[in-house]
């Protein structure tokens, strides 16, 4: 009876060591964190840690560096088996690719909506002699028209021909101070008009600037040919932007003047 315990002790202690071995019963690694590593430096990176890694999905971010990683799972600092494969996303390193939409025929301010919706950038817009006044009469990619549906990236930059009417027609220069570029430009397409030069303190404004300077400058007299351009200035300095005119009887004249 002693011999047949014993023996049936051995075997549940080989069994539970097979266990053991074949499944990493009760090792666990700390799972580290992916978050910014290139897809070059990923195989290095595990090969000392018992842990393989797939990635899974890339997701397009304008601006993020390209090919790192951004989001793990399990997330780091969490507890699993040794070699758990770990999922990981990474940013694209190209942006994926959608269909020309059409502008053509559409006003300004369509055309300017439809651009961000799609994921496009609005790029210059020039005004030309039309009998259709604020309508889109081309699109343009790089100096060359691009057709409707035809291929293209996402953040593209689209310039648009716009008619401005046969007549000298004139608008209220808005007012543009305080506002980001992008918000600048859909504000000048509303009034069918356009930038001219634009000036950024630092290239690291290009992203948070705010205008602190318009040439001309917005006001009760300030008139300009529909389809004229305006100079932008843009700043991150706080105390440039402290100073900006007061805009407030400006903006009531020009919704006076809309009107």
């Amino acid at each position: 009876m002693a011999i047949y315990i014993v023996s049936f002790a051995l075997i549940m202690w080989l069994v539970f060591s097979w266990l053991k071995s074949t499944t990493n019963h009760g090792e666990v690694v700390v799972v580290p964190d992916f978050s910014g590593m290139g897809l070059n430096e990923l195989d290095k990176f595990v090969s000392d840690k018992n842990l393989k890694y797939l990635v899974i999905d890339s997701i397009y971010d304008t601006k993020a560096k390209k090919g790192v990683v951004v989001k793990q799972e399990p997330e780091a600092n969490a507890e699993v088996k040794e070699g758990r494969t770990i999922y990981l996303y990474v940013t694209s390193v190209l942006p994926p690719s959608i269909q020309m939409p059409q502008l053509v025929d559409r006003s300004l301010r369509q055309a300017a909506a439809i651009i961000t919706t799609f994921g496009l950038r609005l790029g210059k817009t020039k005004f030309v002699p039309d009998q259709c006044a604020n309508c889109v009469l081309e699109q343009m990619v790089k100096g060359k028209k691009i057709a409707i549906g035809e291929i293209i990236a996402k953040g593209t930059v689209v310039d648009l021909i716009v008619g401005k009417g046969l007549s000298d027609e004139e608008v209220g220069v808005p007012c543009l101070y305080g506002l980001s570029r992008k918000e600048a430009l859909a504000k000048l397409a509303e009034s069918s008009l356009s930038a001219g030069a634009v000036s950024f303190d630092i290239p690291k404004d290009s992203a948070s600037g705010r205008v602190y300077r318009q040439i001309p400058s917005c006001g009760k007299e300030s008139l300009i040919n529909m389809g004229g351009t305006i100079d932008l200035y843009f700043t991150s300095d706080k105390n440039k932007l402290s100073t900006m005119p007061d805009t407030s009887s400006a903006k009531n004249d020009d919704e006076n003047f809309d009107l």
